[in-house]
C-alpha cells in the first residue's frame, strides 16, 4: 500500500482539526489561522495554502467523511431494494438516518457535531446543505423518502421535510456529543436511534387536520 506523503498527511491533519473546531465552536466562530495551530503546523497560513477558505476547508471534510457513509447508505438501499422494502417509508427513513447514527456513536468522531454547525451556518435549512457539495447521496435518498410519501401535497410536504432535517441532526448532534462525554443517556444508542427513526416517520407520514374553516 502507497505511504501518505507529507503533503497528504498536513492536508489530513489540518482537515482533523478543523472538523473539530467547527464542531465545537462554529463556522463563524473558527479561523483558518486557528485551524493551523489546532493542527500543530509552525505556519499559521497553512490551512489557507491547502484549502484556500472555509468553503473549500468544508467540502473537503463532506468528502473526507462521506466515502464511508455513502458506501453503507447504497449498501442498506441495495438490500431494501432485493427485499422488495423500497415502499415502507420508515425502512427509507431508516436508510437515511442509520448511516450518520454510526458515525455518530463512533469513537472520537466531531462529524455529526460538525454537520449541525454547518446547518446553522446555512440557515437551519435542510435544503441549503447541497449547496456546499458533497451531499448528493443523502439528497438522492431524501428524494426517495419523500417521492413514496403517501399523498402529500408540496405545501404540506416542505416544511416538514425542513423540520425533520432539523431533527436528525440537532438529535444525533446530541448522541455524538454523549457518547465524548461518556454520560449516560436515557436510551442506549440503539433504542435512542430507532426511537429517532420512528419521530422522522412519524413526522413526515401523519395525515394532516383539516382547518376549522374548511381549508386543507
Amino acid at each position: 500500500m502507497e505511504k501518505p506523503t507529507v503533503e497528504t498527511s498536513t492536508r489530513l491533519q489540518i482537515l482533523l482539526a478543523a472538523e473539530r473546531l467547527f464542531a465545537t465552536q462554529g463556522i463563524d466562530a473558527t479561523s483558518l489561522r486557528q485551524v493551523s495551530s489546532e493542527a500543530h503546523q509552525r505556519n499559521t497560513a497553512a490551512a489557507k495554502y491547502h484549502f484556500q477558505n472555509k468553503e473549500a476547508l468544508i467540502r473537503a471534510i463532506f468528502e473526507h467523511r462521506l466515502d464511508v457513509i455513502d458506501a453503507r447508505r447504497g449498501a442498506m438501499l441495495k438490500s431494501a431494494e432485493a427485499g422488495e422494502r423500497l415502499g415502507d417509508p420508515r425502512e427509507l427513513v431508516d436508510i437515511l438516518v442509520r448511516p450518520l447514527a454510526e458515525q455518530a456513536t463512533s469513537a472520537g468522531s466531531y462529524y455529526v457535531r460538525f454537520l449541525h454547525r454547518v446547518f446553522e451556518y446555512v440557515g437551519r435549512d435542510v435544503t441549503g446543505l447541497p449547496e456546499l457539495g458533497g451531499l448528493e447521496a443523502a439528497v438522492a435518498v431524501g428524494r426517495l423518502v419523500t417521492d413514496r410519501l403517501p399523498g402529500l401535497a408540496q405545501p404540506v410536504l416542505r416544511p416538514r421535510i425542513k423540520w425533520a432535517g432539523q431533527l436528525v441532526i440537532s438529535a444525533l448532534a446530541d448522541l455524538e456529543a454523549s457518547q465524548e462525554a461518556a454520560t449516560t443517556p436515557e436510551l442506549d444508542p440503539e433504542s435512542y436511534v430507532m426511537g429517532l427513526i420512528d419521530a422522522v416517520t412519524g413526522l413526515l407520514t401523519a395525515e394532516t387536520t383539516a382547518r376549522p374553516d374548511g381549508e386543507p
